[in-house]
């Protein structure tokens, strides 16, 4: 049996190099990353001696991106130690191990993900602009957001 809760924000850093492999449903991309939640008091951070945030507590979490456009990039821009920004569906399932055993699992599918920008520099490599139609449309805000639906 699988559950889903959707459209989670995930904020994490990378443990693993992402992988590609196949799967019945398709090509996949996988990557471990942890989650790390800060100590803090009276609404502070507490930090080390060097100035680095305490950690009070670690998950380690699976990551799974089907998309294949949007496994490319990861796969050429993420690497294991890089901190992210992502929304994701958590998955949980159930499954009979070797053993006969019931265990439970779950991971995260990743929809969007980006680099943490609090975490570090980030350079962007943009492609070259569209260019202009010869005659912009104007439209109006209300014409605008019925476009975006």
């Amino acid at each position: 049996m699988a559950t889903t809760k959707e459209n989670i924000p995930l904020k994490g850093r990378l443990v693993s190099d992402p992988e590609r492999s196949k799967h019945e449903s398709g090509p996949k991309l996988r990557f471990r990353f942890v989650e790390e939640d800060y100590k803090r008091e009276n609404g502070q951070l507490v930090r080390d001696e060097n100035g680095y945030p305490v950690v009070s507590h670690r998950a380690f979490h699976d990551a799974v991106v089907w998309y294949g456009p949007l496994a490319e990039r990861i796969e050429g821009t993420l690497r294991s130690g890089d901190a992210f920004v992502a929304t994701g569906d958590l998955r949980f399932s159930t499954y009979e191990d070797k053993d006969g055993n019931s265990r439970s699992s779950h991971e995260f599918a990743i929809q969007t993900i980006g680099a943490d920008l609090a975490s570090g520099r980030v350079v962007i490599e943009r492609g070259p602009k569209a260019p202009a139609p010869a005659q912009a449309q104007h439209h109006t805000p209300e014409q605008a957001a019925s476009f975006a639906r």
